[in-house]
């Protein structure tokens, strides 16, 4: 009975590091890809985007220091 009751909590955990690593992870592509895309164009929207993106960053005013305690 216990070999059993191991094997079946095996089991579980297994399935639930394989549930974790994403392999039951639902396509979240977006759709508005096709599978003809040419890579060229779908390079400069992704490269768009990226530089969509970077604008939100605001800039930083003072110096980064790793070593501040604190504020």
């Amino acid at each position: 009975m216990r070999l059993v009751l191991i094997a079946v909590a095996a089991a579980v955990l297994f399935a639930g590091q394989a549930h974790a690593q994403g392999r039951g992870r639902p396509d979240t592509s977006g759709g508005s890809q096709t599978k003809g895309e040419d890579p060229q164009k779908r390079m400069a929207r992704e490269e768009a985007a990226a530089k969509a993106a970077m604008k939100n960053v605001p800039d930083s005013k003072e110096k980064y220091d790793p070593w501040k305690i604190g504020k």
